[in-house]
């Protein structure tokens, strides 16, 4: 017959397999809102350079001033746009750990659980083992004491 602590064991390893995909999501997610938090950097660079190119040329004609205006608003749109992006990945961050955690405790408890089968399957055996030692007969020692 098997042991519950080895019956147990299977969900300990589905449960491990699944916290690890867990955490790969976890840090999956970490990595690509530090990409997105790189690029809003890139973009914040990129504007704050163009501002100043383009204030230091001096005279503008109205064409060019309506592009530069023009350029300057796409470039706003794309800050706000990806700071949009930066605020989903945290909160996809947030959800992928929080199911981390979960993963993990759920693991850590039937981890805990195998341990007290194990535990309880020991005592067991060792009461069994007890018990055969009792009922075995006594040895040759107690023969020789009644025949002095």
């Amino acid at each position: 017959m098997r042991k519950r602590s080895e019956n147990l064991s299977k969900f300990i390893a589905i449960a491990a397999a699944e916290e690890q995909k867990t955490g790969r999501l976890v840090g999956q997610s970490r990595r690509q809102l530090n990409e997105h938090v790189d690029r809003l950097g890139e973009l914040n660079a990129f504007r704050h350079e163009y501002l100043g190119k383009g204030l230091s040329s001096g005279s503008y004609d109205s064409a060019h001033y309506k592009d530069y205006q023009g350029f300057l608003s796409r470039l706003d749109a794309a800050v706000r746009s990806q700071k949009q992006i930066i605020a989903d990945s945290e909160q996809a961050v947030e959800i992928h750990r929080k199911r981390w955690m979960e993963k993990r405790q759920r693991l850590e408890s039937l981890e805990r659980v195998r341990e007290q089968y194990r535990a309880e399957e020991h005592q067991q055996e060792q009461r069994q083992e007890q018990r055969v030692l009792d009922d075995l007969p006594p040895g040759p020692s107690a023969f020789n004491e009644d025949e002095t």
